[in-house]
């Protein structure tokens, strides 16, 4: 195989910050939510770290809603930022995911890439996952985690009485975890129009879809009140902390 395709530090890691956060407008009302602080970091700060300890260092930021924002943090933040490789791609504020991949696709120079989510941190092992993907010779591999259900679960007999209630219970699918891996041809089967996700099921039924299953700590900013467990999480423990002080 390619030496190249399997080394790190060529391959760029595409990152999606154009969204506006429409859930918490709060705090996004000036900046994406990529921006918002986690440990008085901009959460992507965090998601580079993860990449970076990984051996993956050139970074696409596909700017969109105030992308402005994010270009002049980091031209003014250059000491937090210079330790990276970052190309700022403007792709459109309205744009889908699967149109910015694609407008951003000319910065990409390898045969497989990485992608994700500017909202999501966990502590998966970058570096096992992108093996996995080279191994299986598939076109997408996506990273899929469980979840706690986010109300309450209650089990009731067949006369309608309560048997059990459970929060907090982990649930039993899998779900879409983001920190993908992507051969070059996976945007054959993209249209601008497209959310990145579109292709899964035409792949899947074809045997070119992998999922990489991640057992250990996975979040995402979804919302104020998840961005508030995440900063706790970061002040307790750290789960997504692999890089070293």
């Amino acid at each position: 195989m390619n030496r190249k395709v399997l080394s790190t530090s060529e391959i760029p890691v595409v990152i999606f910050c154009g969204g506006a956060g429409s859930r918490m407008r709060e705090i996004t009302l000036d900046r994406p939510k990529p921006m918002v602080e986690v440990g008085y970091r901009p959460l992507i700060w965090h998601i580079m770290k993860i990449y970076q300890h990984y051996g993956f260092n050139n970074f696409i930021l596909t700017l969109g809603y105030r992308g402005s924002y994010i270009r002049r943090f980091i031209n003014k933040n250059n000491g937090l930022f210079k330790e990276f490789n970052v190309i700022m791609a403007e792709t459109g504020e309205n744009t889908t995911t699967g149109g910015r991949l694609l407008k951003s696709a000319k910065y990409v120079k390898t045969e497989h890439f990485m992608c994700t989510y500017g909202d999501g941190v966990s502590n998966v092992n970058i570096r096992k996952l992108l093996d996995f993907h080279l191994k299986s010779k598939v076109l997408g591999t996506v990273t899929g985690v469980r979840v706690p259900h986010r109300l309450g679960i209650i089990e009731t007999g067949s006369n309608g009485k309560m048997i059990s209630y459970e929060k907090g219970q982990m649930m039993k699918e899998i779900v879409h975890g983001g920190f993908m891996v992507f051969n070059r041809k996976y945007l054959n089967y993209l249209e601008e129009s497209d959310e990145v996700e579109c292709p899964f099921n035409y792949l899947a039924k074809r045997g070119k879809m992998n999922v990489y299953y991640h057992r250990g700590f996975w979040g995402a900013v979804d919302t104020y009140k998840d961005l508030s467990v995440i900063n706790n999480l970061w002040n307790n423990g750290r789960p997504w902390k692999v890089w070293p002080d």
